[in-house]
């Protein structure tokens, strides 16, 4: 509803008398000159805007660069110096934690590029550089297809080969066990976290775990990719990897279950094959748990 130009409940007032200049001048103070007043808000104008030109810099700033405190340590241990001596270091760490009940050690774990030794003249072995790893597809979803393989640059990559004392770096002592296995791909994630971590240039980790006695079964070994456990990466070890040293025999269910995750889609049958420059490429061929 609009208003009535003609609103009869307005009062009308008499006409304001105007104050005279005189009077105006004595409530102010005196006879103050306009241009000192001007001055004056001049004055404040400036002052504000000095404020809100402060104001808006620390803001600027708080926004380019957010202060929100140092962020958590995502792990105690930490290695230094240059990439070869961090890797030597998280082979050393990670390998003297995992132990028998006795106290002796499980595994060593032996760590560098990826190669592979082929029998050379006199029985000496040669290394042999891998330019590529050959991922083939885990077909028993159908949800992919037998050359649906994937070539990863292992020029990019790192080896690790968890051997023990045994022949042909199997573990001599005690019976192989799931539990025992668990521990072992356990190991396997805690080295690849380390050295997605701390290492730079690597997008790929490859593990060797050490085969059953007896030579009858073959090795099988994780592999992982930066990609794989970004998320683990992201927040503290200690919300993926419990502290202290593992268990031989039971590991937590909650661990566990996060192993199982990550390492059980990721674990592999391997052999290699030579490639035309002579060099060679590591086949991984899904094993399904």
């Amino acid at each position: 509803m609009t208003e009535s130009v003609h609103d009869p409940s307005v009062i009308e007032a008499e006409p304001a008398t105007k104050i005279a200049e005189t009077e105006t001048a004595a409530r102010l103070g005196g006879d103050a000159p306009r241009g000192a007043y001007r001055r004056r808000f001049a004055a404040i104008y400036i002052g504000l805007a000095l404020v809100a030109g402060l104001g808006l810099g620390a803001l600027v700033v708080l926004i380019a660069k957010p202060d929100s405190g140092p962020g958590p340590v995502w792990s105690q241990w930490q290695p230094t110096g240059s990439d070869t001596a961090m890797i030597r270091q998280i082979a050393d760490h990670v390998s003297t934690r995992y132990r028998f009940p006795s106290g002796d050690q499980l595994v060593v774990a032996l760590a560098g590029p990826p190669t592979v030794t082929a029998g050379g003249t006199e029985g000496a072995t040669n290394p042999i550089p891998v330019r590529t790893i050959a991922v083939r597809p885990d077909t028993s979803t159908g949800k992919a297809e037998e050359d649906d393989i994937s070539l990863v640059d292992a020029t990019k990559s790192l080896q690790f080969v968890l051997c023990g004392l045994g022949a042909n770096c199997s573990i001599a002592k005690g019976d192989a066990s799931e539990a025992r296995h668990s521990l072992l791909r356990r190991q396997a994630l805690e080295l690849s976290l380390y050295t997605f971590k701390y290492v730079d240039g690597v997008d790929s980790v490859t593990i060797f775990l050490p085969p059953p006695p007896g030579g009858e079964t073959p090795g099988n070994a994780v592999f992982l990719r930066r990609k794989d456990v970004r998320a683990e990466l992201s927040r503290p070890l200690s919300r993926t990897i419990a502290p202290g040293a593992p268990s031989i025999v039971k590991l937590p269910t909650t661990e566990l279950q996060t192993l199982n995750r990550i390492t059980g889609a990721r674990l592999y049958q391997y052999e290699y094959t030579q490639a035309q420059d002579l060099s060679a490429v590591l086949i991984l061929d899904p094993i399904v748990l």
